[in-house]
């Protein structure tokens, strides 16, 4: 129950700072009812598949992964930017492959999934048991991802008994 809670407070503030809008009630109505039904999906969710004790070690150590994480997202939005200004001098290479995933627990590749989406001019498609399905917008951004640290970075989420 207390989760419930913070999920309401975290989802208000979450809200609140990215509208920028704190006077207009049509506005503030329509974030209450955004919020309600962000509770409600997330109700049901955990009804259906109930966080085991990995889960919720994947969700307390995400604080090892988000550095990490912004730093390739503006280190792939650089690439991706001189993509577009000089396409002549950085042409793309598109691809898709199917990798092996490390992560084993349902919410480490949600998590493995979301990063590879996050980082731009990668996309992860379709996942699948222990592989996932991604698009690159480079050849070099496929053969980070093969490389597997981010793999590993989120294998790690899951701690060491995993």
């Amino acid at each position: 129950m207390p989760y419930r809670y913070l999920l309401i407070v975290g989802l208000t503030l979450f809200w609140l700072i990215l509208s920028g809008y704190w006077t207009n009630p049509l506005i503030l109505g329509l974030g209450a009812a955004s919020v309600a039904l962000s509770l409600w999906m997330a109700i049901r969710i955990e009804r259906k598949y109930a966080f085991r004790a990995r889960g919720l070690t994947v969700l307390r150590r995400q604080h090892r992964l988000w550095p990490w994480l912004m730093v390739e997202i503006i280190k792939a939005n650089i690439v991706v930017l001189k993509c577009i200004w000089f396409p002549k001098k950085y042409p793309i290479s598109p691809v898709i492959r199917t990798l092996r995933m490390e992560p084993r627990s349902r919410i480490a590749r949600t998590v493995y999934a979301n990063a590879i989406t996050l980082t731009p001019g990668t996309i992860s498609i379709e996942v699948r048991n222990d592989e996932i399905l991604v698009y690159a917008l480079l050849e070099e951004g496929m053969e980070d991802l093969e490389e597997g640290e981010m793999g590993r970075r989120v294998h790690l989420l899951e701690g060491k008994d995993s």
